[in-house]
């Protein structure tokens, strides 16, 4: 089979070529992402195989369908930026590859937490301006001590379930439709019940328009005045300037945001400016109680391998039987 990849980064080229050699399925790379310009590389191929996080347009569906190409496997879990009835619409099948690595996103929400519950980014600006008493005189909060609430309790939330427990803290969970697992040593409440008790409150559900702006200024008034607000998940899930004013305003004790609310736009700009431009951004990196980090909570050697493999296993099956396990369709 001849497969098409877009928008390999350096770190999925290695993992690429090893299948490659391994399956005798020829692979043609390219770092460009998919749009409605480079879709015209794929003629002549048999599938598309590719990773980002911008849109993927009706226009482009239109121009794969005349190319005659009815597969698409993406190395990731989201499909919010797919316009997915137009694919349908345009004889497009695709599939996703929804558990690569729960633990490395679920470790990153953790890590996350540490480095605000300790404070760190403080300590660091104060060294920074090399005041070095100063840099002394932060308390920072024990997990072990903490409420940690886990919003959506899926492969990852419950990866992030475990590792708090192991911690220490007392874990909260709410989940639209809750998995039933007895090694889950957690307590599934309402979300405003969670919003409420936790010191701590980890997001992970899907960037579904039903999920835009699930935290706005009501819900960031309903937490304590000194919650965490981790997001690893999806940019959307939460109101940018609700949490910048609950920031500022210090009505909120810091946030973890790997998954940024405008990132999108902003990635689209990235090539013709050289830079990720965004004043709203840079406020919230200027602050020491904010983890600011560019969609990186996936990026292990692990979660890379699988994403790469999966992906393109789960392509190969579209190709020889027809149907593959992760098959996503309009919701």
């Amino acid at each position: 089979m001849k497969i098409i990849v877009y928008g390999a980064h350096d770190d999925e080229i290695p993992y690429m070529t090893q299948w490659q050699a391994t399956t005798g399925h020829t692979l043609e790379i390219h770092q460009e992402l998919l749009d409605d310009t480079t879709i015209d590389w794929a003629a002549g191929f048999d599938g598309i195989n590719v990773l980002q996080t911008t849109p993927y347009s009706q226009t482009m569906f239109a121009k794969m369908a005349a190319l005659g190409i009815r597969f698409l496997t993406i190395r990731n879990v989201g499909t919010d930026n797919i316009d997915l009835a137009a694919a349908q619409a345009h004889g497009i099948r695709i599939a996703n590859v929804p558990a690569y690595s729960p633990n490395a996103i679920a470790e990153f929400a953790v890590t996350a937490t540490l480095h605000l519950l300790r404070r760190l980014g403080e300590v660091e600006a104060k060294l920074a301006a090399s005041d070095y008493q100063a840099a002394t005189a932060f308390l920072g909060r024990e997990l072990a001590q903490q409420t940690v609430g886990v919003v959506g309790a899926g492969r990852i939330g419950r990866a992030a379930i475990k590792l708090f427990h192991g911690f220490g803290a007392k874990v909260l969970a709410y989940d639209p439709h809750p998995v039933q697992d007895d090694s889950l040593a957690c307590e599934y409440v309402e979300l405003d019940e969670l919003f409420a008790q936790a010191d701590v409150i980890d997001l992970h559900i899907p960037g579904i328009a039903a999920n835009d702006h699930i935290i706005g200024a009501a819900e960031l008034a309903k937490m304590k005045p000194n919650a965490l607000l981790i997001n690893t998940a999806r940019g959307n899930l939460i109101d940018t300037q609700a949490l910048l004013h609950a920031l500022e305003h210090q009505q909120l004790g810091g946030a973890g945001i790997d998954t940024y609310e405008r990132e999108s736009a902003n990635l689209l700009t990235l090539k013709e400016t050289g830079r990720f431009e965004d004043p709203t951004w840079d406020r919230l990196r200027a602050m020491p109680n904010v983890v600011l980090t560019p969609h990186i909570a996936y990026l292990t050697e692990t979660a890379v391998q699988n994403m790469v493999e999966f992906s393109l296993n789960y392509l190969i099956e579209f190709l020889t039987v027809g149907a593959t396990e992760t098959e996503v369709h309009p919701r």
